[in-house]
């Protein structure tokens, strides 16, 4: 399968026809001041006093006022910094310095994204210094006692990157998250309406299978727009005020229940085909995030507030002592995000026995892709799925808990912390937002040294695919991001692999075994990460489960000699370039 293009001409009705829909339904404010000159130039008085005319005058006005009165200030407001994020020590800055740098296949093009395409000759030593001030310190300002472990890392990425950077301060301006202006543009009251009515057919929908919802406190009612008013009619409440979910109960002994994390969007909308689709006595548990579902809300939790409550709405229907009620954990765009926090508690990494990730995005996110594709680069017209993503990556409220909730080293997720368990990372391969070459070969290598080979060797994998592999690539041909669940073959694929990892009575390999049978890799040993049925999980967390980037990560990172072992070991096994 060719990836897909869209027609140049078919590809500009598009986006005449999506940038004209987005223009009525977000600015009618600006379109009944149209409408007002229009008739009046045409009808006169008798044309502006029709009743017709006084709604849509009405209703103009009304979102004028709404626009002055809410989005203006709700914008300026917004451009304020957000928590501070728990510094990293010395070790942990140079270890996860050292790591990004061992996965960074074109050391020029990784820094010249990180600013905004800006030629090397513009990109001088103060520039980085105050990129790597943000990226590692998460501060911004003069270095001061910072300025020699800064002078290091730039001169470890010129001499392992094979660049020079000239001394001195450019013209070139750096992407830094928490201090950058937060882009975000207007949604109309007509707009929230929609995604209110949308919110109650999904919640039908969701009943209608067998869920039931548990709601926030019914305190909380005001906080959200569209307003919800079962917060106020359903009894249920959740066990974590600052979430609520839907949930079926589990009652097959042969499966395993199913945990859902969503993506961006409009809420759970465009998962209920998938949701229907699986068998009746499966439990799901989907936890609802609506700051990223277009509403008008509270900002996302600190990540350790966060994970700590999603871990208690897990704990209060996953909690049987001898582990019989683990699940597998399946997390789109998004929330995928949040695995690297959720599997450093032992409370939810010991009861999640598989892992689906779908359109992922916390693999590689040191590469500047994913930042720059939501942040700065302008959609292209023969992507229609460009403008989908940059309509969402502009809602006020995501594009502020990217900008401003979105710390990378605590969302990072590294291969080896989903050894011990199934995984499957379904992806299209014309992913618009990551690097998708970089990341398919991240999860099938080990590594980043990819060929035009072995692109087609990953559009394979849909047909080899048995559910028996520890880290299994599912590439999608052709499809953009979010396709992997809008797309019929992306869900028939998300199907095959849930409902696969589902079964009990599957047995699987693991990938680790494989070093140990070719030699020169240790045994697990009490000193190696945790032992799991499959091979060996993540490194020793702390008993207070602290973020990543407040605890000590040296036995998961001592094991860089072990992972290129690993790859190599992984290109023997497949086949390819031993």
């Amino acid at each position: 399968m060719t990836p897909r293009t869209t027609a140049p001409g078919k590809a500009h009705y598009l986006y005449v026809v999506f940038r004209a829909v987005l223009t009525l339904v977000n600015y009618i404010g600006l379109a009944s001041l149209l409408y007002f000159f229009a008739i009046l130039s045409l009808a006169g008085v008798r044309g502006i006093s029709h009743p017709v005319s006084i709604t849509i005058l009405a209703a103009g006005l009304v979102e004028i006022l709404f626009y002055i009165a809410w989005f203006l200030p709700y914008r300026a407001y917004r451009q304020s910094p957000g928590p501070q994020p728990v510094p990293l020590t010395r070790v942990l800055r140079r270890q996860l310095y050292d790591r990004a740098l061992n996965f960074c296949h074109d050391p020029e093009l990784f820094l010249r994204g990180w600013f905004n395409k800006a030629h090397m000759d513009d990109i001088r030593t103060e520039n980085v210094k105050e990129w790597l001030a943000w990226a590692l310190f998460d501060r911004e300002g003069d270095p001061a006692d910072d300025d020699p472990e800064l002078n290091e890392y730039i001169a470890g990425f010129e001499d392992r990157g094979g660049v020079k950077i000239k001394q001195g301060t450019g013209d070139a301006e750096s992407i830094r998250l928490s201090f950058d202006p937060v882009v975000m543009r207007h949604r109309s009251l007509l707009f929230y309406t929609g995604v209110g009515f949308l919110d109650a057919v999904t919640t039908v929908a969701l009943m209608a299978k067998g869920f039931k919802y548990y709601r926030q406190p019914r305190s909380s009612f005001f906080t959200t727009y569209p307003f919800r008013f079962k917060t106020l009619l359903f009894p249920n409440e959740s066990p974590y005020a600052g979430l609520s979910y839907f949930y079926r109960p589990h009652t097959s002994k042969e499966k395993r229940p199913i945990v859902l994390l969503h993506g961006v969007g409009i809420g759970l909308l465009a998962y209920i085909p998938w949701l229907a689709s699986l068998p009746p006595d499966v439990g799901v548990l989907v936890v609802e995030f609506l700051c990223i579902s277009s509403r008008i809300t509270t900002p996302l939790p600190p990540t350790k507030e966060l994970v700590g409550g999603i871990a208690t709405i897990i704990g209060n229907h996953y909690n049987k002592v001898d582990g019989s009620d683990e699940f597998v954990l399946v997390s789109h765009s998004f929330g995928s995000l949040l695995l690297s926090p959720l599997l450093q508690r032992p409370d939810v990494a010991s009861r999640v026995a598989s892992l689906v990730i779908v359109d992922p995005l916390p693999f590689l996110i040191h590469l500047p892709d994913l930042t720059y594709n939501l942040t700065r680069r302008q959609p292209r017209l023969s992507h229609p799925n460009d403008w989908r993503m940059r309509f969402f990556a502009t809602d006020p409220n995501f594009s502020y808990t990217f900008a401003r909730r979105f710390c990378w080293h605590d969302f990072v997720l590294w291969t080896e912390q989903l050894q011990g368990r199934r995984t499957t990372v379904i992806m299209g391969g014309s992913d618009g937002l990551i690097n998708a070459d970089a990341v398919a070969s991240y999860i099938y290598y080990g590594d980043l040294k990819y060929t035009r080979e072995d692109r087609r060797e990953w559009c394979t994998t849909p047909g080899r695919w048995n559910g028996q592999e520890e880290l299994a690539l599912y590439y999608l041909d052709g499809l953009d991001h979010c396709e992997s669940i809008l797309d019929p073959a992306g869900r028939a694929a998300l199907a095959k692999v849930v409902t696969t990892y589902c079964e009990r009575s599957i047995t699987w390999t693991s990938r680790f075994a494989e070093e140990i049978k070719l030699g020169d890799v240790p045994s697990p040993t009490a000193q190696s990460p945790v032992m799991s049925e499959g091979g060996i999980g993540l490194a020793r967390t702390s008993e207070d489960v602290q973020p990543l980037a407040a605890r000590d990560t040296r036995d998961t990172l001592a094991s860089s000699a072990v992972l290129t072992r690993y790859s190599e070991v992984s290109r023997m096994s497949r086949g390819l370039r031993g």
